[in-house]
């Protein structure tokens, strides 16, 4: 049963993603269509592929905002940028290497992700700055403060972006993912297509999602405090 389940959402995954999506996508940022557009065949291919892999995603806490804010939670997979929501236009935040991608890096490109090199300040500080002009344009950034994977609670924040918001006046949306399999985590030295193959063979598996109200402040530090309190309460 599991080869076969493995089998089907493979192709699923490969003619949906590799063959539909992402020429799609491409195409359309060539074209220059709007990102409401872009972002709607993403949230088409979204709702297609998680009822492939059996996934339902349950909001348990809190709605989706109305407006752009910064939208910021706990960092388990690469996966999470699927399950984040997709009622609102959002553009993510990655690490550089994310951008060399089969599949993944490349819909990020076409729907204009901004990717940053952590171990560069021009770059975190440049990456920052876009995310800003994002918002301006009616976009939610997506950003994991953690700036990697772990299994389980928080790891300490990098507080560039907490000074950004504070800095423009930008509310801060947190939310919570938490699966209901831990073993779906992304973590460590695994490698990325192993990982995949884990993730199509699993049962059906769900993520409850928690969103938080929007946090501002004029202060960074105490913006970081306020929204991991948040998060630390509901990541247990």
């Amino acid at each position: 049963m599991a080869f076969f389940r493995l089998l089907y959402r493979s192709i699923c995954f490969l003619v949906s993603g590799l063959l539909l999506l992402v020429p799609l996508l491409i195409l359309a940022k060539l074209l220059g269509l709007p990102m409401g557009i872009r972002h709607g065949l993403y949230k088409a291919w979204r709702a297609f592929f998680l009822w492939a892999m059996g996934i339902e995603i349950k909001v348990e806490e809190g709605h989706i905002p109305n407006e752009a804010a910064i939208l910021m939670g706990n960092h388990r997979s690469y996966a999470d940028i699927l399950f984040v929501f997709s009622a609102t236009p959002t553009v993510f935040l990655g690490k550089a290497e994310v951008k060399s991608w089969p599949l993944i890096g490349w819909a990020g490109m076409a729907v204009d992700a901004v990717f940053v090199d952590r171990s560069n300040k021009d770059s975190r500080r440049s990456s920052r700055e876009e995310l800003a002009k994002r918002i301006q344009m009616g976009l939610s950034p997506v950003v994991f403060p953690e700036g990697t994977t772990v299994a389980q609670g928080l790891l300490p924040f990098n507080p560039g972006m907490f000074y950004t918001a504070a800095e423009l006046d930008l509310p801060i949306v947190p939310f919570v993912l938490k699966y209901s399999d831990p073993e779906m985590a992304w973590v460590g030295e695994e490698k990325f297509v192993p990982h995949l193959l884990r993730m199509l063979q699993r049962p059906a598996w769900y993520i409850d999602v928690h969103i938080g109200p929007a946090f501002k402040g004029t202060e960074g530090e105490a913006l970081l405090q306020e929204v991991r309190s948040w998060m630390e309460a509901r990541v247990k």
